[in-house]
């Protein structure tokens, strides 16, 4: 005969309680959140700050993927390998960026379109070379 599966441990049953355990209090917080920050966005991005748009708006989109992934994609509650894929994935995305930034930084003036985003770094003239 079939045995009957075993009731559930003390923790499986209070990881059930903790995910059944979230108020709608806590998403609409985050959700407001969110619309301040995407209102922030709006606001920056018609305003020219020059070289600091691209900083500030990087910003701004971190700090609002740092609010969805915990708590509209539940990895507050998770634990373990689903943490660490993340962290992952966040150390591979700042390596992508630190290295799009240091070659914009280390090229010369001449070779970037438009003299580059970043105009006051090392080897940039303000003022054309006559010939």
């Amino acid at each position: 005969m079939a045995q009957p599966p075993p009731p559930p441990s003390e923790k499986e049953e209070g990881k059930h309680d903790a995910e059944a355990g979230h108020g709608i209090g806590r998403y609409a917080l985050v959700w407001a959140i969110l619309l301040f920050f995407t209102a922030l966005t709006i606001i920056t991005g018609r305003i020219n700050l020059g070289a600091a748009n691209i900083f500030i708006a990087l910003i701004i989109a971190v700090t609002k993927a740092t609010l969805v992934v915990p708590f509209f994609m539940h990895l507050w509650d998770m634990g373990g390998v689903n943490r660490l894929v993340f962290v992952v994935s966040v150390l591979f995305l700042v390596v992508l960026i630190l290295g799009v930034f240091g070659d914009l930084v280390t090229r010369l003036p001449s070779s970037l379109p438009n003299g580059g985003p970043i105009r006051d770094h090392v080897g940039a003239t303000s003022e054309p070379h006559a010939e």
